[in-house]
């Protein structure tokens, strides 16, 4: 994986593991290894593993920007979890900013019913094919493909694309429908509160560990080992917790 720490500066491959941490009311109440170098995949699995050690089903799941994906969202929806789980572009998205960048697709005027965007320069863009693609964990996405036939002699073209063959756009009209959901289930002040709530919970795991203890290398190899490591802090982490509500 490549690391955060990276000496060399030359995004060198280091071995190491992607652990996830569940938490809730300031303990951790489960953790996992995994050796998947982003968080995306992660998601699914993990939550699955909590409920089925803890025998519950969670009511909410909250998480941060790395786990929004299509396939995180239907795998929630198919739970019947309620997911407080931003996606990547979610931030850009909401700011004034976004909609002032006329090249970007998303701001395009579409037509439903003729199925076409039009471009900035007033250009139909209509659309040309169906295409379904199958990820790494075997979800499959379906998109729509558009290309506009208009952009020899275009002026704007070398600011809309670079492309031999014209601007082309991919529409995915699933994706479309949970990043509309997720705007308007996070616009709402409970899970507004919920999503700040999260940061202090789950970032202050890794902040007592990696800062304040110091922990920032693993000292075991091996999957079991190192769950077995990281488990023994994890326990230390709420017996802190423990004694700091003790004294309280």
């Amino acid at each position: 994986m490549r690391m955060k720490e990276d000496h060399m500066l030359n995004g060198q491959l280091k071995p190491g593991y992607n652990i996830q941490v569940g938490t809730a009311n300031n303990f951790v109440i489960g953790y996992d290894v995994f050796p998947n170098p982003t968080d995306t995949r992660t998601f699914a699995p993990h939550l699955d593993n909590m409920m089925r050690r803890l025998g519950c089903k969670f009511k909410f799941a909250i998480a941060d920007a790395g786990y929004g994906s299509e396939e995180n969202y239907d795998y929630l929806e198919g739970k019947g979890i309620t997911g407080i789980v931003k996606y990547t572009s979610y931030e850009k998205e909401t700011k004034r900013s976004f909609k002032k960048k006329i090249f970007n697709a998303e701001n395009w005027e579409y037509d439903a019913e003729q199925k076409a965007y039009t471009c900035p320069c007033g250009n139909p863009v209509p659309y040309k094919k169906t295409e379904t693609k199958k990820n790494k964990s075997g979800y499959m996405q379906t998109y729509e493909v558009y290309q506009c036939d208009n952009c020899e002699g275009c002026p704007f073209r070398a600011l809309c694309t670079k492309s031999e063959y014209g601007r082309m756009v991919q529409r995915n009209e699933h994706w479309l429908d949970q990043k509309s959901k997720v705007k308007k289930l996070l616009a709402t002040d409970e899970y507004k509160k919920l999503m700040k709530e999260r940061s202090t919970e789950c970032e202050t795991v890794f902040g007592q560990i990696k800062c304040n203890q110091k922990f920032r290398r693993l000292n075991l190899r091996g999957k079991e080992k190192v769950g077995t490591e990281w488990g023994l802090l994890m326990l230390g982490y709420n017996f802190k917790q423990i004694a700091r509500l003790i004294k309280a």
